[in-house]
């Protein structure tokens, strides 16, 4: 299992928040840049607390669901190998 800082929608008025979330890696299908909320971070339209610098990525699981997560795409990748280390002993 691996934990994230997920970027909820709060409203339609483009309001955010954040949220700890924990995924298994074997039903993480995709994970890709999410420009759309890099723009968001640069127009203050996320919550604070989170710099200039953050990268954030779409993630699509095996149920069809979407996750926006704080982080880059080698970083998620990092965590998913290093979960699996975990499990294999």
């Amino acid at each position: 299992m691996i934990k994230l800082i997920q970027v909820v929608p709060a409203n339609q008025n483009d309001e955010h928040y954040l949220l700890e979330v924990t995924l298994n890696p074997a039903h993480i299908v995709s994970v890709n840049s999410s420009d759309k909320y890099l723009m968001l971070l640069h127009q203050n339209k996320l919550p604070d607390g989170l710099s200039n610098n953050h990268e954030f990525v779409e993630i699509s699981l095996s149920n069809g669901r979407t996750v926006i997560a704080v982080g880059s795409p080698q970083v998620i990748y990092e965590k998913i190998q290093a979960s699996k280390k975990l499990l294999l002993g």
